[in-house]
């Protein structure tokens, strides 16, 4: 439903409606279905399964300024040009590939 109601309303002409649909269903899934599903069965996470870096969690070290700068990144030229360059794209991809690196290699 997303898709479609995502699709639809940039066909139409409506960015906005599409950018809320996504954002408010994103923020549906994590608040509510990922809440109910550990309400229902919590679970342990190992500590070797955490990553440590300088003997904090890497979370802390790299996971939220990451999600600040990304945040930065696509917020600051939208509002500055009312559109995202070609080159803010490639910089998201090549930050994801990095983290993506970073969070699964051994």
């Amino acid at each position: 439903p997303e898709r479609v109601t995502a699709v639809t309303s940039l066909i139409k002409g409506h960015g906005a409606l599409s950018l809320g649909n996504v954002i408010g269903a994103n923020l549906f899934n994590i608040v509510l279905v990922c809440s109910t599903s550990i309400l229902i069965r919590p679970f342990n996470l190992a500590q070797s399964n955490v990553k440590m870096i300088a003997g904090m969690n890497s979370s802390l070290l790299v996971d939220l300024p990451l999600m600040l700068f990304v945040m930065l990144i696509l917020t600051v030229p939208a509002l500055a040009r009312g559109r995202l360059p070609r080159a803010v794209g490639f910089i998201l991809l090549t930050l994801y590939a990095g983290f993506c690196v970073f969070q699964f290699a051994a």
